[in-house]
This record gives structure tokens, sequence and C-alpha cells, in this order.
């Protein structure tokens, strides 16, 4: 197998990882149903609003009633409070259970961790544990949270825009469902870059991190030997490279931002021409063609976003993927499942039996085939 193709098997993310953390997020169902319903509420006060504009302005504006006209902005009012109201309560649930499940995430963690056998911690970073502890679990928030959120709204808008296009103008709406996959296919293509350069820039932060907790631990060791310049420039090395990994991976997506927004862009300049001539010939009111482009831009906006949702979807793939490792881990060091009962009363005697121990990379057994016995007192 290529280097290049191993490379991208290891920075795939897998992301039914996602899925073994799906109990923490049900604990809280009530709630995230609760977010669901302001999100739909949010999402159909939005689609609402080129409803709203068509009518002020093919009714309001060119039938020159006033009166009427001062009916539909009130009416335009009350659909803008509905959907303020909507999106606040929709931010402040959706937040919030994303606080409670990295809360508890990182306590089952943590609390995993205290169960390993010592020779795991020999082997280990501390540095890298504990930005498994910090930044890991924060990726997991931010996609339990906000992300997912997002993700939701913007593909209900997505349906909805499409689907209200298409009953105000399928011929405009043609033209748009045909830009689609010249939209999408690019953003497809261009995955696996962003996928290899985001999972590169959450290792250096890891090496960074784990570096700079182990040189804090051993300060004294550090200082009495005259390293702290060495141990400084390091750290500064690390950090830089951390900071390359990451801004290659903030320009690979902001390359796929700029190409979905310019394509995205085109698509509504050309239906706007072609809507434009359709008005002109008198085969379409201005009302009706403001509706469609209102809609147009909501389709292609919530569009665009979903392309950043996947990279924010595949980084907290990749930290719930080291998160799981970590959890799945058995410790070495763990009581028999079907102990032999204490004698009652006890004895007080002690004995080991053919005990023998090595320390970890040594070959040479430091106790080999050790019994004895004490008796009480």
């Amino acid at each position: 197998m290529p280097a290049a193709e191993k490379d991208d098997t290891k920075a795939r993310p897998d992301f039914r990882s996602l899925a073994s953390f799906w109990p923490y997020a049900l604990r809280y169902r009530k709630r995230i149903a609760l977010a669901l319903l302001a999100l739909v509420i949010a999402s159909a006060a939005t689609l609402a609003l080129p409803v709203a504009v068509r009518r002020v302005i093919d009714v309001g504006f060119s039938g020159g009633e006033q009166q009427l006209a001062n009916s539909y902005f009130v009416l335009l009012i009350g659909v803008v409070a509905v959907l303020a109201v909507a999106s606040s309560a929709r931010f402040y649930l959706v937040m919030t259970v994303g606080e409670r499940i990295v809360a508890d995430l990182r306590a089952d963690v943590f609390a995993h961790l205290t169960r390993l056998e010592p020779a795991f911690f020999d082997s280990s970073r501390a540095g890298d544990l504990v930005s498994r502890l910090t930044a890991d679990t924060t990726q997991i928030k931010s996609t339990f949270g906000s992300t997912a959120s997002i993700a939701l709204r913007n593909a209900i808008m997505t349906i909805g825009a499409l689907s209200l296009m298409i009953a105000t103008s399928p011929q405009l709406s043609a033209i748009v469902i045909g830009a689609i996959p010249l939209i999408v296919l690019p953003l497809v293509f261009s995955g696996r870059s962003v996928r290899r350069r985001a999972r590169a820039a959450q290792d250096r932060l890891a090496d960074a991190s784990a570096f700079a907790s182990e040189a804090v631990g051993a300060i004294r060791t550090m200082q009495s030997f005259g390293a702290s310049r060495q141990t400084a420039a390091r750290f500064g090395q690390a950090s830089d490279e951390a900071y390359g990994a990451s801004r290659a991976a903030t320009a690979s997506r902001a390359l796929l931002s700029g190409v979905a927004i310019f394509l995205v862009s085109a698509s509504v300049v050309w239906v706007l021409w072609t809507g434009a001539t359709e008005v002109f010939e008198g085969r379409m009111s201005g009302g009706r063609l403001s509706q469609f482009l209102l809609y147009a831009v909501l389709a292609a906006s919530s569009l665009g976003q979903l392309s950043e949702v996947y990279g924010d979807v595949s980084a907290a793939a990749g930290a719930a993927g080291r998160l799981g490792e970590i959890l799945a881990l058995k410790p070495a060091i763990a009581a028999p499942p079907n102990p032999a009962p204490m004698p009652e009363p006890a004895r007080g005697e002690l004995a080991f039996e053919r005990v023998s121990f090595s320390y970890p990379g040594r070959s040479v057994e430091a106790l080999s085939d050790l019994t004895f016995s004490v008796r009480a007192g």
C-alpha cells in the first residue's frame, strides 16, 4: 500500500466512534426533544419570511394599498419575533446539552484512567492524556452541541427551501438543482485532504501539550541541569509545528469554503439573470421572483454551511476515536470475577505462592517463583 494511502487510511475518521457516545446524549432526551422543537419552529419561521415578502411586494406595493402593506409588515414583525424566540431557545438548550454531555464524558474517562494499572502510565505521556481529557472532549462537546444543531438546521432549511423553490418556479428550480452536483462534487473530492490535515493538527497539538506537561512536572530536574534554554527552544519548536499543522488544516477548509461560496453565488447570479428576463417579459411577478431568490439564497447558504459542518464532524470523529481507545482499555490488574471468600474469623496469615515479577522492558525477573508464608503474630 502506498504511503499516502496509508496516511489517508489512518486519517480517515471512523464516524461509528461518535455513535458509541450516543448513550450520553440519551440521558437528556427531553432537553434534546425541546431543542429539536425549537429548531423546527425557527426553520419554519425562516421559510415563511419569503412568502411574506412576496405578499408585501405584489399586493402591498403593486396594489398601492398602504393599509394592506402595513398589515403585511406587521405580519413580518410577528414572524421575526417567533424566529428570534425559537432561535434563542434552541441555542440555550443545545449548548447546555453539549456542556452536560462533555462533563459526564470527562468524568467517566478520568474515572477509567484511575482504574488502569501503573504500567499503562509508564508507557503513556501524561500530557497526551490531559490533552484527551481537555481538547478531545471539547471537540465532542462542539459536535453534540452547536455542530449537530447547525447540521440539522441546515438540512431542514435545504430540503424546505428546495421544496418551496420548486413550488414557486419549476423552471428556475431546474437551473438551481442542476447546479447542485457542481457544488457538491468538489466538496466530496477535497474532503480527504481536509481530514488528513485536521488529524495532523490534532496530533501536533497533543505533542506540544505532552511536552509542556512533562517539562513542568520535572522543572527542578530541568533547572538543576541548566536545560531551561534548550527546553524552551524544544517547546517553541513543538508549538510552531502545531501552528503549522493547524494553519494547513485551516487553509484547506478555507479553500473548500471559498470554492463552495463561489459556486453557490455564481448559480444565484445565473438564476437572478434568468428570473429578471421572466419578469421583463411578463411571465413572472416581481414578488414571486423575490420569493424564489430568497429561497435560493437560503438553500445555497444552508448547503454551504453543511460543507463546514462535515469538517467539524470529521475532527470530532478523530477525537472520539482517541477517547474510545482509552475507554476500551481493560485494566491488567483487576479483582477476580469469583474471589475466594475470606475465612471467618480471619486468621491473620499471609502467603505468597509461586509469585514472579519483572519490571517493564526488563528480561530479568526481580522475583522468580517466590513462595513463602507468614503466620499470625
